[in-house]
């Protein structure tokens, strides 16, 4: 069914600002000194892909700092508190993001892997001397109230991006990789007579990366407010251009923090810094894709849902990439049940689930995709039922961890009236189009109401408004179309039929009401589905 209005819309246009240089590939403007998209179609640090935010402990005279002494090649460092230098930068937000590119990136190829960098002070003292460090392993027990020592996490391979300001200009930006005596000498070192240490420093040119600091007042779309000159600063690398990420090598960094130089030269005193976020950058990825089955492990649970007392499991498909990579590990399966009427899924977060049990990959495995088959779990009531699966990864392959809780995982356990005698049944979804005449977006809500006949007669015995906003034409559904039916339950037999309005909340259209739609003839019986 289709929703026509006769008004028309007026859209508004605006200029939009020129275009801005990003690296070869990328959209993302890191090297314009903002934090909004000025290109339409382009990112910055308002829309940042996988975008982290990073805030310092305080900006006062209680903030925390590394110990009288600290160097970029101490990996055990003592945190202090107590008031930032004058002359020294006192950082108080960062903010990285990563993406691998589609598109043909600096390296030549598709796949190039992207890394975006900001941070943001407190007072301009004209020239900043920070570092991002990028490890593969978290340091445990380091967080934001942390005071006293702490061992940073660093393993071979671990990155360090130097950020070099001099107060007007662009920044020079550099890398350093982490040296241990299993992957270098003390010739390797950049700095340090000893090893482990800081590699070989290498300058990153504007064919690998871009940056910028502020020359003027910027908005701060993030925290809010506005940014005056010389507070912010950005980046972008290419770390596959950088040599950071080589084809058919799996590598991957699960944390980032950023640290203030005293001065531009590398061995000079460490102060302020931003405690450790954990990040997801890896060219070795993993996924894992499940599809819930009966108890043989092999049928899958009927879009129709099944009885309550039935036993389901799961299956997860795990693919690493590079496709050579064979994975090995485990897959943790959750299931979680919803009340009727709601769309949430298991996301392991605000809702983790119960526990199913583990699988573990079979040591013998040789495949990629590997699929395995979760432990069965039995119904014991209607309603919802999601799925997660959480992937352990593999460390000695460098390969994440990786969760799946997607709509498609989830099943209806279908109901049965208390006494046993009476099959109920949920009517399958409603969904029409709605459109303006005169084209532009659409505003106001879609209202879909259910009778107990074939031509939309009768008193309704269901309501439900759906919002309806964004471009015309669109189609809406009622609220649970991610699953098979709407948690409409009907206990008679008989003819149902829909109807749908638009009302809209736009003075430049009229709402309308479609004509009844056909009508879904249900036989209830003692039988379910």
């Amino acid at each position: 069914m289709a929703l026509v209005g006769v008004g028309s819309l007026v859209l508004a246009l605006s200029a939009a600002a020129s275009a801005q240089a990003n690296l070869t590939g990328s959209t993302f403007e890191g090297g314009d000194g903002n934090l909004v998209v000025t290109t339409t179609g382009n990112t910055d640090w308002e829309n940042a892909p996988n975008r982290v935010t990073g805030t310092d402990k305080f900006a006062d005279k209680t903030d925390d700092a590394f110990g009288q002494g600290t160097k970029e090649d101490n990996a055990a460092v003592t945190v202090v508190d107590g008031s930032i230098p004058p002359n020294k930068n006192d950082l108080t937000r960062f903010y990285t993001a990563n993406e691998t590119l589609a598109t043909v990136g600096a390296s030549g190829g598709t796949g190039d892997i992207m890394l975006y960098l900001a941070w943001e002070r407190l007072v301009n003292i004209g020239n900043a001397n920070l570092d991002f460090e990028v490890n593969q392993k978290t340091t445990t027990g380091w967080t934001p109230t942390t005071i006293g020592p702490v061992t940073i996490n660093r393993t071979a391979g671990d990155l360090l991006v130097t950020y070099d300001f001099g107060g007007s200009g662009t920044p020079t930006l550099g890398l350093n990789t982490w040296v241990t005596s299993a992957t270098g000498t003390t010739a390797d070192c950049f700095a340090s007579n000893s090893l482990p240490c800081w590699g070989k420093h290498k300058d990153l040119n504007g064919t690998n990366s871009e940056g910028a600091v502020n020359t003027g007042t910027v908005s701060e779309p993030i925290a809010g407010g506005n940014l005056t000159v010389g507070l912010f600063g950005e980046a972008t690398i290419d770390l596959t251009a950088a040599g950071v990420f080589e084809a058919g090598t799996c590598k991957a960094f699960g944390s980032i923090f950023v640290k203030s130089r005293s001065s531009s030269s590398f061995t000079a005193e460490l102060k302020d810094f931003i405690s450790p976020e954990g990040i997801d950058l890896a060219n070795c990825t993993s996924r894992t894709v499940t599809t819930p089955k009966l108890a043989d492990g092999t049928t899958n649970v009927p879009t129709t849902g099944v009885a309550v007392g039935s036993t389901v499991k799961d299956s997860a498909e795990v693919t690493a990439t590079p496709s050579t990579v064979i994975p090995t590990g485990s897959v943790s399966f959750w299931i979680c049940k919803f009340a009727l009427g709601t769309t949430t899924l298991c996301d392991g977060t605000t809702n983790v689930g119960a526990s199913v049990g583990t699988t573990n990959i079979p040591s013998t495995n040789t495949s990629n995709p590997v699929t395995v088959v979760s432990p069965g779990y039995t119904v014991a009531d209607v309603g919802r039922y999601c799925w997660r699966a959480v992937y352990s990864g593999d460390a000695t392959k460098g390969i994440p961890s990786s969760s799946d809780s997607r709509a498609s995982e989830c099943f209806l356990v279908n109901p049965v009236a208390a006494s046993g005698t009476t099959a109920q049944k949920w009517l399958p979804n409603d969904s029409g189009t709605i459109s303006a005449s005169a084209g532009g977006n659409l505003a106001g809500s879609a209202t879909f109401t259910l009778y107990p006949s074939g031509d939309c007669t009768g008193t309704s015995v269901y309501s439900e408004s759906v919002p309806v906003s964004g471009a015309s034409p669109q189609t809406v559904s009622t609220s649970n179309g991610s699953v098979p039916a709407t948690t409409v339950v009907v206990t008679a037999s008989g003819s149902y039929s829909w109807k749908l309005a638009y009302s809209s909340t736009n003075a430049n259209q009229t709402g309308f009401t479609a004509t009844c739609k056909e009508a879904t003839t249900l036989t209830i019986n003692n039988t379910l589905p």
